[in-house]
């Protein structure tokens, strides 16, 4: 059964603006879901995805990282989270096009470690930082 919302775009608006910066900058990921049909079959299943998780874990343990991505203080981020000459050059771009503050830069590092790790990536390349880049909010 699909519902649609009652509200007007004004008053979704008006909502939006209603949400500090500070608040939003806590939020790591922003996806944009598609309605699907209940028949289409999904891409990966979900023992895929689960194997997948499990090799991620095994990776951040090979690397010598005490806590999940998302925990590491900000000394582990420049540990673990190194990004090669292109991601920085594009990471840099990023911080003076949107102004990005310490914590944004620091939570793009993150999600781009992530993203490499999903790709089995060591280090994190320029497409690992742009993906993460993509996840920022636009127009909230």
């Amino acid at each position: 059964m699909e519902v649609s919302c009652r509200c007007t775009e004004l008053e979704i608006n008006r909502y939006k603006n209603r949400l500090s910066d500070p608040f939003l900058e806590r939020i790591d990921l922003i996806v944009n879901m598609q309605n699907v049909n209940a028949n289409d079959r999904a891409s990966m299943s979900s023992a895929d995805m689960h194997r997948e998780v499990i090799e991620v874990h095994k990776r951040v343990k090979l690397r010598g990282q005490d806590n999940f991505t998302a925990k590491l203080s900000d000394s582990d981020i420049e540990k673990f989270c190194v990004l090669n000459k292109e991601a920085k050059e594009v990471l840099d771009m990023a911080v003076h096009r949107f102004t990005l503050s310490f914590r944004a830069i620091k939570k793009i590092q993150k999600v781009a470690r992530t993203i490499a790790d999903l790709d089995r990536s060591d280090t994190i390349e320029k497409k690992h930082v742009l993906e993460a880049l993509s996840y920022r909010r636009r127009g909230v």
